[in-house]
């Protein structure tokens, strides 16, 4: 008896253990390589700027700097998928991709054959599903990690600077912008079944009166962001929407918010023209960040936790430079980590 109830102690131990193995398997947390890249114009060498880092921002290495792929663009905006998979969106109408982590950088083919159209931002939803916008009310989309594309009808977006897009799922995606000539009539386009049809936003007191510069979410919560420091937020998936604003930014007006990125639906940094300001309430209160740059309007901003986060700018007319600055510490100090002749336009840390 005392044999055959050792042998079933260690029958039910190895049963535990293999359980545990598998419920260990199922819960396995992915730790994210502190990867980051960042997207600026051309410098004086002709080639436009990517930068990368491994570290979390404290060293940086150029990429592309002589490869055609990079001659004579502009790159506005970038998306880290993973460790090895990066798009990029340049002026031209380029879409940049690497699969090796920056080693090498291709053009990829886009849906329509304008020379002239400046890609503003790009949003990718499931690693592999892309969705891209720019001027001239451009919207493109791919299902297939860049295969094929979908061009949407450019009066849909009323020929208008879509500057912003953000994919909440597959089916769900905000686009933001201006009308045109004088781009400061703003416009909120969203789509719920994939692109198949379109509607659009008009926010009470005639918050469209500004031009909205970008789209962010977490969750339910939605944040559409712009001009004079303005945005609307929606805390149940787009139901209904509150018009607000972060006050006591600098200007006559109010400073832009030229990036925004959500920790949670309630921490939330907003990357303003000379300033960084920070919520924890989801907007009730913004606190503002002392930002290191000197002359020049903080451009992007992402954070690979709730400590460490990193801002790029771009400077004055006459002020050709770009610096990037860095928090460890939530944004209680930030520091200056590099400066570059060429203006910086965003930074992606690979995303979750």
């Amino acid at each position: 008896m005392k044999r055959n109830g050792y042998l079933l102690s260690i029958l039910v131990i190895v049963t535990l253990l293999i359980s545990c193995n598998k419920s260990n398997d199922n819960l396995k947390i992915v730790t994210r390589k502190p990867y980051a890249w960042v997207a600026g114009d051309m410098d004086s060498t002709g080639f436009g700027m990517i930068l990368f880092s491994a570290d979390n921002g404290e060293t940086w290495v150029r990429q592309g700097q002589g490869s055609a792929s990079l001659k004579d663009i502009d790159v506005n905006d970038i998306w880290a998928v993973d460790e090895n998979n990066v798009w990029a969106v340049c002026s031209g109408n380029v879409i940049l991709k690497t699969s090796d982590g920056g080693r090498t950088w291709t053009r990829k083919q886009t849906p329509a054959n304008k020379a002239t159209t400046e890609l503003s931002a790009i949003s990718i939803v499931n690693k592999t599903n892309i969705w891209i916008s720019g001027d001239g009310g451009t919207v493109y989309h791919s299902k297939d990690n860049g295969s094929t594309w979908t061009i949407f009808d450019t009066n849909i977006f009323h020929n208008g600077l879509m500057q912003g897009i953000w994919a909440i799922s597959t089916q769900k995606i905000y686009v933001v912008g201006s009308y045109i000539p004088n781009k400061v009539r703003g416009f909120i386009g969203f789509t719920l079944d994939g692109g198949v049809t379109w509607d659009s936003i008009s926010p009470v007191n005639n918050y469209n009166r500004y031009q909205w510069i970008g789209v962010v979410s977490f969750m339910n919560t939605i944040v559409v962001y712009g001009r004079e420091a303005h945005y609307i937020q929606s805390t149940d998936a787009g139901a209904t929407w509150k018009n607000d604003s972060i006050k006591k930014t600098g200007g006559v007006s109010g400073e832009d918010i030229n990036h925004m990125i959500m920790l949670n639906s309630e921490s939330y940094w907003g990357a303003l023209d000379n300033e960084i300001f920070f919520t924890n309430s989801g907007g009730s209160t913004w606190v503002s960040q002392p930002s290191n740059s000197n002359y020049e309007f903080n451009q992007g901003i992402d954070a690979y936790d709730n400590k460490t986060a990193l801002t790029v700018g771009s400077g004055l007319s006459w002020i050709r430079k770009g610096t990037i600055q860095k928090t460890i510490n939530g944004g209680t100090t930030w520091k200056n980590v590099h400066t570059y002749h060429s203006y910086l336009r965003k930074v992606s840390f690979i995303k979750p």
